[in-house]
Parts: C-alpha cells; structure tokens; sequence
C-alpha cells in the first residue's frame, strides 16, 4: 500500500512538472514573440507591455516545479527547444527540417535523461 502511495506521488510529480515545462515555454515563447512584435515589426507598445507581463509570469512559474532550480532548467532547455519547433509550426506556419527534428529529439532526450534518471 504504501508502496503504491509513493509511485502514485512519484507519477503526480512527474506529471505537474511536464506541464509547468510546457506552460513556462508556451510563456517564454509568446511573450518574446509580443515583444518581437513590437520591436522588430512595429506593432504598438500594447504588444511590447503583454509581452513583458507574459515574460515576467514566466519567470515565476519554475517556482512551482517540485524538483530543485537546476534540474528544472536543465530539463526545461529540452521542452523549450521542441516548444520552439512546435511554434514555428502552427505561428511561423514553419516546417522543421530533418537537422531540427533531430536536434529537438536529442534536447528531449537529454531533458529525460537528466530530469528522470534515479537519484
């Protein structure tokens, strides 16, 4: 029983912390993409002040990971590559080619690897 209760723990953590991962990239992403916007194509200062408040909850949302800084941001790199790749996507209407496909995996891997590994 007890045994149950603690991978049952386990497997809750490891899910809250895949979606803060995504959550902080889809953040990261859309606020520089704002403040894009507003810098490189002169879109009104509106964009720039979203794209800083986005970026700024962004800052805040690794606090709620369960794992420790490092950790979070080392794993965090791999999600945000394939959040980029993603983006590029369905935003930047982007196909990925083979090089960022397999640079993406790679990342993705290593973010298991690191964020996963027994410890």
């Amino acid at each position: 029983m007890a045994e149950s209760i603690i991978t049952n723990s386990l497997a809750l953590n490891l899910l809250t912390s895949i979606i803060l991962l995504f959550v902080a990239a889809i953040a990261e992403i859309g606020g520089g993409y704002l403040v894009w916007k507003w810098l490189r194509e002169r879109k009104g200062v509106v964009f720039g002040l979203f794209g800083g408040v986005i970026l700024f909850i962004y800052g805040i949302i690794p606090t709620l990971q369960p794992a420790n800084f490092g950790r979070v941001y080392a794993a965090y790199g791999g999600i945000f590559i394939v959040s980029a790749i993603i983006w590029g996507i369905f935003i930047d209407k982007k196909k990925p080619d083979r090089y960022e496909v397999i640079g993406s995996l790679t990342a993705i891997l290593g973010a298991i690897i690191i964020f996963c590994a027994p410890r």
